[in-house]
């Protein structure tokens, strides 16, 4: 066992609202830019134009990709009959000027969506809720409900009232079936009180990009937010799926999110030397660990409690992008592609999984999330300081176990010998990316830095990141299974499946 030397120059990029620090991972920028020059495509800066004007073509789908073109709160939505509504829609609910069905304030927001129009929009809603805009007296709630057995309902509908709260209907074909399944039983819940005509007029809210199922679910052209085909589920934040976002900061902070992405947008296409270059950096960091180290995971690990959710965001982002085993023209692949994706909030998981990092038995690589400093705005000054006093806790915990987990820890016993049961093996390469502050604009640059990883890696590996045949195949069995559990058709599948449908 060999542990690594201690990093002696440190290798950074920084950018107005994010940073890089990639010193633990071993490679000088020399070898690196070799890498860059082995592996990134020779067109790969006319791509990087393409993906940010909104030309780069999802070839399967037969489609433009233009998530990048939402970054504009004047391009984000439109509603149904042409008029932009998202920030009206925004000011009516904060202010507590949307009335519901029996004239009362709404004063809940509950997102029903799964996938991307739900992990993005309750990360994001999290992790920015202290920059609500001060205009708002008015308190709103936000709610998020994914889950297709009704758990999250379950948990949700007692606490809220069918007068005073809204649903946002969030699906881009409005068609999926465990939204419409939590759908159907909110519909099941309000008829004691409201008819289903008056809650679809004051307590519903459309965002798809079908607007005619909308229409014909019996939404009101007004109350319809809908977003471009061309925008993926999951990289969908800054359209009309991040209004529970808006709704929670407000339309001013939630411009000032696309602002931070829009400012990584102008970095990774304007930036041509790769370790400058914060996405580019990453993805290749990526392809190195995962073709020449045969790392086959990466942990997210943010060191900051408002960022929780990351891990899971990135998981679909990531791994529903990039978890593909053949090229944009139907060519199988011989060579692995995205990574496994995993992780958790760093403090936490000191206490479980970090045990088995230091000193299991797995290659791993990892990204750490660090925020250096926090305002804690609305308390007094004592607990300002005690909350920026945790916070440089938590910054100094997240540099100790990055610096283990790279450099190891030989002990020695009292006999000259080494100890094994106090021994690190380091040797894991992991990034820093880490920002003065969380604010509406670092947390956008953060998202966006993913998104262009994740396309600079598909483009490296000849990949569609922005369609997910795998995932259609188990929708469409668990329909043929669904029909013959509700004897709709009878048909054997194999006998482990059969005795679980004769047991329901």
């Amino acid at each position: 066992m060999v542990n690594n030397p201690p990093v002696t120059a440190a290798q950074c990029i920084e950018t107005e609202w994010l940073n890089l620090d990639y010193s633990y991972q071993g490679l000088t920028d020399e070898q690196l830019r070799a890498y860059a020059q082995q592996k990134l495509p020779a067109n790969f800066t006319a791509l990087k134009q393409q993906l940010v004007t909104g030309e780069f073509e999802n070839k399967t789908e037969q489609r433009k990709v233009t998530h990048v073109l939402n970054r504009s709160i004047h391009n984000v939505v439109k509603a149904a009959n042409g008029k932009n509504r998202f920030v009206e829609i925004v000011r009516l609910l904060r202010s507590g000027n949307w009335l519901g069905a029996t004239g009362k304030p709404i004063t809940d927001v509950v997102n029903i969506g799964v996938g991307g129009s739900d992990l993005g929009p309750m990360m994001g809603a999290f992790a920015l809720h202290e920059f609500a805009d001060d205009y708002s007296l008015h308190t709103l709630h936000t709610h998020f409900v994914s889950s297709m057995d009704g758990g999250q309902l379950y948990a949700v509908l007692p606490i809220v009232d069918p007068e005073t709260t809204l649903f946002i209907i969030a699906s881009k074909s409005f068609s999926t079936v465990d939204t419409l399944a939590n759908v159907q039983t909110v519909k099941e819940w309000i008829k004691p009180v409201l008819s289903e005509a008056d809650w679809l007029q004051h307590h519903v809210i459309g965002v798809s990009s079908n607007n005619q199922a909308m229409m014909e679910f019996g939404i009101p052209p007004n109350q319809q937010l809908s977003f471009a085909d061309s925008v993926g589920g999951r990289f969908s934040i800054w359209s009309a799926i991040g209004l529970p976002i808006a709704l929670s900061i407000g339309s001013n902070q939630f411009s000032k999110m696309l602002e931070g992405a829009q400012a990584i947008d102008e970095h990774f296409a304007q930036t041509d030397d790769i370790t400058q270059n914060i996405p580019v950096m990453l993805a290749l960091l990526g392809v190195y660990n995962r073709e020449e180290r045969g790392i086959n995971n990466l942990a997210i690990l943010p060191y900051d409690g408002r960022l929780r959710y990351l891990p899971n965001y990135m998981q679909q982002l990531d791994m529903e992008s990039n978890g593909k085993q053949a090229t944009h023209d139907n060519q199988p692949l011989t060579t692995p592609t995205g990574p496994i994706i995993w992780g958790g909030y760093g403090p936490n998981g000191q206490h479980a999984f970090f045990q088995h990092l230091h000193q299991g038995w797995d290659s791993f690589t990892a990204d750490f999330i660090a925020v250096l400093h926090r305002a804690a705005p609305g308390f007094t000054p004592p607990v300002q300081d005690a909350l920026r006093e945790q916070q440089r806790l938590a910054v100094s915990n997240c540099l100790a176990h990055r610096k283990l987990m790279w450099e190891g820890f030989r002990a020695v016993g009292p006999d000259g010998q080494e100890d094994p049961r106090n021994t690190y093996t380091g040797q894991h390469p992991t990034n820093l990316l880490y920002v003065d502050e969380l604010t509406p604009q670092s947390f956008g640059a953060l998202i966006a830095v993913y998104e262009h990883k994740v396309f600079t890696q598909g483009v490296i590996w000849g990949i569609n990141s922005f369609d997910q045949p795998g995932v259609e195949k188990g929708k469409n069995c668990a329909k043929d299974i669904l029909a013959v559990i509700d004897g709709v058709k009878s048909q054997s599948f194999d006998a482990s499946t059969d005795r679980i449908i004769r047991r329901m």
